[in-house]
């Protein structure tokens, strides 16, 4: 699930630093969320279940996935990162991710 994320997050765009990456992973884990339940009405999807599937996600990611769900400061960027995913190619892709997303 981290490599299709980084795919998701990185798509189109230049490299940038390690701190750069992790944020943009995190927003995207978190758009990845939205995505899901706009296009499964009814999943009841969580970004919390998501991370729970995935043994390679620390502590550390988990609090920054937190703090961009909860800070209605990052609102705007999740919405553009879930835009632009619901737009892309990569849509169909990540409906297989949804089923990490789903209550357990």
């Amino acid at each position: 699930m981290s490599l299709c994320l980084a795919g998701f997050a990185f798509t189109g765009s230049s490299l940038a630093n390690q701190q750069e990456e992790e944020h943009q992973w995190s927003v995207t884990m978190v758009a990845m969320e939205q995505v899901c339940n706009k296009t499964n009405p009814g999943l009841n999807g969580d970004v919390e279940n998501a991370m729970a599937s995935d043994p390679k996600i620390d502590e550390a990611k988990k609090s920054q996935v937190r703090k961009i769900k909860s800070d209605p400061s990052y609102k705007l960027e999740v919405a553009s990162i879930t835009s632009t995913i619901l737009k892309s190619p990569l849509a169909a892709m990540a409906q297989d991710m949804c089923k990490e997303y789903a209550p357990k």
